[in-house]
């Protein structure tokens, strides 16, 4: 399957390879796996459908320190660039990964605007059994910067300037433009720490007056 990927930018000389719709829809806009799946699966179990229960407690990963799902909104840049440390350790700062992205179809019923996957080119080779030889080049960002590159990008785009609520966000999450208005969050899912595998989405929350 070839690949056509274009580059979002993340910083005045650098960017990163950004590829929409490469792969089946639910491979980003079903439902995440849980975090606790372990690098001994067999292949193929580690992209299933297996679900998150709901339960912290149950969906905690049972052979990572850290891991889970965090909501956010993006007003300081270091707050998200320590949080994505915590989360990642040194993966963060690895740049052999391939990012996936999709957006929604519905934003109302799949409450996400768009999605970004990172999968380094180890955890593909290894469910895939493809060489390595064979995956796109490192990128020119570490995964820290395609995260915060994909925010400033989603800021930018669903955002207007000089306004509290932006016309573009407008009933994304059913709001009815009075007594709740629209405004930008994210979310950032730990699918498996082990592979540093994880889905970042833009997503409308409502305030309420």
């Amino acid at each position: 399957m070839k690949l056509n990927f274009i580059e979002l930018p993340v910083s005045k000389d650098k960017a990163f390879q950004y590829e929409y719709r490469p792969l089946p829809r639910n491979f980003l806009a079903g439902s995440p796996v849980s975090s606790s799946l372990s690098p001994a699966r067999e292949p193929g179990y580690y992209f299933s459908d297996g679900k998150i229960t709901g339960n912290p407690f149950l969906d905690a990963p049972l052979d990572q320190a850290t891991g889970g799902t965090v909501y956010f909104e993006s007003e300081r840049e270091e707050n998200l660039r320590s949080l994505v440390r915590m989360l990642m350790g040194y993966k963060s700062q690895r740049n052999d990964f391939t990012a996936f992205g999709i957006s929604a179809i519905n934003p109302v019923e799949e409450r996400f605007l768009d999605q970004m996957k990172i999968v380094p080119h180890a955890a593909i080779s290894h469910v895939s059994e493809t060489d390595q030889n064979g995956l796109p080049g490192d990128q020119r960002v570490t995964m820290e910067e395609a995260i915060i590159g994909f925010v400033r990008a989603q800021s930018q785009k669903w955002n207007e300037p000089g306004r509290t609520f932006s016309s573009r966000l407008s009933g994304a999450a059913g709001g009815d433009g009075e007594y709740a208005k629209e405004a930008l969050a994210f979310g950032l899912h730990m699918e498996n720490t082990h592979w540093g595998v994880l889905r970042l989405w833009s997503r409308p929350w409502l305030v309420l007056k």
